[in-house]
């Protein structure tokens, strides 16, 4: 039972790291991998890697393609628009549900995050900036307390975080982000579960957007 567990915790940690050097872009979209290749490079046996890759695969972090091997996925424009709309659907929901749940200290905790986020703003600091933004909307996605929504949400976030820095790319678009958390905050004060949604909404569609402009502008990143 011993060996089991542990072999369930090494395979268990070979597909995290895996899966974490892939969505941070550790490991590129298009870039080739193989089981030797991954063996070589977390040091184990191929066996969890294989199991790894399987689910990995499920989740549509990599592919396997006929007489090309495995990849890392690449996303098309229109995968990326797709899985921003319904992250927008999804995000929008999670913060309507999480209404009720919203204390004062929990108002005061998102007011700090939201103004830690003006001042990576203001001093262009992209780290400090993604690492509060996915403080301020994991907040919204935890309080709501639906497992299978908090896990599509992730899913869908790992799928495109390789790309997020593209949100960031023009400078305008800090302004634009500021205000609709500022607008999503101040919904939350007063309650108001259909605005925050609809500006939460309006939100993840104009990171879409910012992230769509940038990849146009970018073609070879994708295709």
């Amino acid at each position: 039972m011993a060996d089991d567990r542990l072999d369930k915790s090494i395979r268990q940690g070979i597909y995290e790291k895996i899966r974490d050097d892939v969505t941070c872009g550790r490991l590129l979209p298009g870039e080739r991998l193989t089981e030797k290749k991954l063996s070589n490079m977390y040091n184990v046996s191929r066996s969890p890697i294989r199991e790894a890759l399987r689910q990995l695969e499920s989740e549509g972090l990599i592919s396997f393609e006929r007489n090309k091997g495995i990849e890392v996925s690449k996303l098309s424009v229109n995968q990326m628009e797709e899985i921003y709309d319904i992250r927008a659907l999804l995000e929008g929901y999670a913060v309507r549900i999480s209404m009720e749940q919203l204390t004062k200290k929990d108002i005061g905790a998102l007011t700090i995050i939201h103004k830690k986020l003006i001042t990576a703003a203001r001093d262009k600091n992209i780290q400090a900036w993604l690492q509060n933004n996915a403080l301020f909307h994991s907040y919204f996605r935890d309080k709501a307390g639906k497992e299978i929504l908090c896990q599509l949400i992730v899913m869908l976030k790992r799928r495109t975080y390789h790309y997020q820095n593209m949100s960031l790319s023009y400078d305008r678009y800090f302004e634009t982000y500021i205000g609709h958390h500022a607008a999503i905050l101040e919904a939350c004060k007063k309650k108001d579960a259909d605005l925050a949604e609809r500006y939460m909404r309006q939100h993840v569609q104009t990171t879409k957007c910012a992230i769509v402009e940038s990849l146009s502008m970018n073609r070879n990143v994708l295709m």
